[in-house]
């Protein structure tokens, strides 16, 4: 009897430790949104006003509404926004994986064509529409609140990535007249090969910062190497693919009206 009574003991102990939880277990999506709105609250501005919604589909899951108020107060409630705005919604793994620093939520909701499925998508309620006011509210608590702490650091490899437009992508950071990201190129992967993809209707600036590759600009084909820039602007058609075994690496910056 002894015996299993110091079992009990000992066994408290850890779950004592462990928050009351059984050691390893994962955090549920709503102690996730929590930790992640309690991060932003640190960093938000004083005079900040919004709010918007999460969404977790599947096992696990539920809807959370963000509510950011001047004072630096954030708050997270149960249930579906009261008031017209935009809903984040992903999966439970998803979000766990964010919550780690294994994927930005940018990064996540990144695709060629909005028509694309992502881990991340973006939901408008009622009255709302896509505008670029909305959009620059979406990719600033897509990163922002997201990503915890301060400074803010986002890690760029295959292991951060995710294929999007034919090569491995991590997505740096985006606002209105901005778009920044990592971009890897391994042997056979083409970025732009689909035809309607090739041409932007503001300028791109790609470095190359790892290895070499190839790139068709406005029909004149070229070597990249490490260490090279190339701008290209407006309305330019654009295509880059790598035939060598080391893989290319970049960094695109696309900016100005429509980016």
């Amino acid at each position: 009897m002894k015996k299993y009574l110091i079992f009990s003991v000992i066994l408290s102990f850890f779950l004592s430790l462990a928050g009351g939880k059984l050691l390893g277990q994962e955090k549920s999506a709503a102690e996730i949104i929590k930790d992640l709105a309690a991060s932003y609250q640190k960093k938000a501005d004083e005079k900040e006003e919004g709010i918007f919604g999460i969404e977790i589909t599947g096992e696990g899951g539920g809807e959370w509404t963000i509510c950011i108020k001047p004072g630096k107060k954030v708050t997270v409630h149960e249930g579906e926004p009261k008031e017209p705005t935009f809903i984040l919604t992903t999966d439970l793994s998803t979000l766990r994986n964010i919550y780690k620093g294994r994927l930005t939520a940018l990064t996540a909701a990144g695709r060629a064509k909005a028509s694309d499925s992502a881990p991340v998508d973006i939901k408008f309620m009622a009255g709302v529409k896509p505008s670029p006011e909305i959009m620059k509210k979406i990719f600033h608590y897509g990163f922002h609140f997201f990503i915890q702490g301060s400074p803010e650091i986002v890690y760029f490899d295959e292991d951060h990535s995710r294929f999007v437009h034919g090569g491995n992508v991590v997505i740096f950071y985006y606002t209105t007249g901005l778009r920044t990201a990592w971009y890897q190129i391994k042997k056979g992967m083409v970025i732009n090969q689909d035809e309607t993809d090739q041409v932007n209707p503001f300028p791109t600036i790609f470095i190359c910062i790892r290895g070499e590759g190839k790139a068709k600009l406005g029909g004149k084909t070229i070597i990249l190497r490490k260490g090279m820039m190339v701008y290209i602007p407006a309305g330019m058609s654009h295509m880059f693919w790598n035939e060598n075994d080391e893989p290319m690496e970049g960094i695109i910056i696309m900016f100005g009206p429509g980016a």
